[in-house]
C-alpha cells in the first residue's frame, strides 16, 4: 500500500521538527495509540489498537528514525505484530518552509498481512487515509499550542535594563554621610501565561471519527459525497413514516 501526501502547519520549521521528535506529542496524535515510549537513540516502542472493518485488535511494535537531516528530513521504519496480523513499512518525512508556515511532505510503502489483509484493499486504503487525517489534525493542534506558547514567551521577554551605578558619597552641612542608594532594578517582566492546549479527542472519539470517514468514503463509491446527507435524511424520513404507519 502506497501512502503519500502533505500537510501545512502554521508554525515555524523548528517547532514542527521538535513536535515530530517528541514521543509525548506524537502519542496524542496516534489514532488508537495506547503508548509511545522512547527506548533508544531515535528508537521508540509503540502500542495501538486498530480496527479495519470487522477485524480489530492490538498491535505492539517499534518505530526507528534513520537518515536524520536536522530540521529537514528523516526516514521512518515501522513494524508491528498483533492478533489482527502484522504491519511493516518504511517512509520519508520532509519539511519545507513556505511563507512563515511549514509544509510536511510524507511518502511511504506499507505491507499488511494476516487477518487484516483479508478485509480487502479498498477498506484498508480508506482506513489508512482516515487515520492519517485524524493523526495530522491532532498533531496540528499540538503544534499550534507550541507555536502560541513560543510567541507569548518572545513577547514577554524584553531587553534587560542595565543596573544604575551608585553615586559617590555625599555630605551635608550637618555632617551626615549617606551613600546614594542605587535605583532598584526593574523587576523581571512576568512571563505571559501559556495558552492551554486544545482538548484532545479520546481514543474512542478518534476511532469513531475513523469509522465515520471510512463509511463516507465507501459510500461515495455508490453515492456522490454531496448527495450523501440528502440520502441519509430521506432514509430517516422513510423509516419514520414506516414506524408511524405501524403504530397507527
Amino acid at each position: 500500500m502506497q501512502i503519500q501526501g502533505s500537510h501545512t502547519f502554521q508554525a515555524p520549521k523548528p517547532i514542527v521538527w521538535q513536535a515530530l521528535l517528541d514521543p509525548t506529542i506524537l502519542a496524542t496524535a496516534l489514532p488508537g495509540g495506547e503508548a509511545l515510549e522512547k527506548v533508544g537513540e531515535n528508537e521508540y516502542k509503540a502500542a495501538m489498537k486498530v480496527r479495519v472493518g470487522p477485524v480489530q485488535g492490538k498491535f505492539d511494535g517499534g518505530i526507528e528514525l534513520t537518515d536524520i537531516n536536522e530540521l529537514e528530513s528523516y526516514r521512518m521504519k515501522v513494524s508491528g505484530q498483533g492478533t489482527p496480523g502484522f504491519v511493516n513499512g518504511e517512509g520519508d518525512v520532509r519539511l519545507e518552509e513556505a511563507d512563515g508556515a511549514t509544509v510536511m511532505h510524507y511518502s511511504g510503502d506499507v505491507q499488511v498481512g494476516g487477518k487484516i489483509a483479508g478485509v480487502g484493499q479498498r477498506l484498508i486504503d480508506s482506513t489508512a487515509k482516515s487515520m492519517i487525517r485524524q493523526g495530522l489534525t491532532a498533531l496540528d493542534a499540538q503544534i499550534q499550542t507550541l507555536a502560541a506558547a513560543a510567541a507569548a514567551e518572545t513577547q514577554a521577554t524584553g531587553p534587560v535594563a542595565a543596573e544604575p551605578v551608585a553615586d559617590a558619597t555625599v555630605s551635608d552641612d550637618a555632617g551626615v554621610v549617606d551613600p546614594v542608594a542605587p535605583a532598584a532594578s526593574n523587576p523581571a517582566t512576568p512571563s505571559a501565561p501559556r495558552p492551554a492546549p486544545p482538548p484532545m479527542p479520546s481514543t474512542t472519539q478518534m476511532a469513531t471519527n475513523v469509522a465515520k470517514d471510512v463509511a463516507r468514503d465507501l459510500a461515495s463509491d455508490v453515492i456522490p459525497l454531496q448527495y450523501q446527507e440528502k440520502v441519509l435524511w430521506f432514509v430517516l424520513g422513510a423509516l419514520a413514516m414506516l414506524i408511524l404507519t405501524w403504530i397507527f
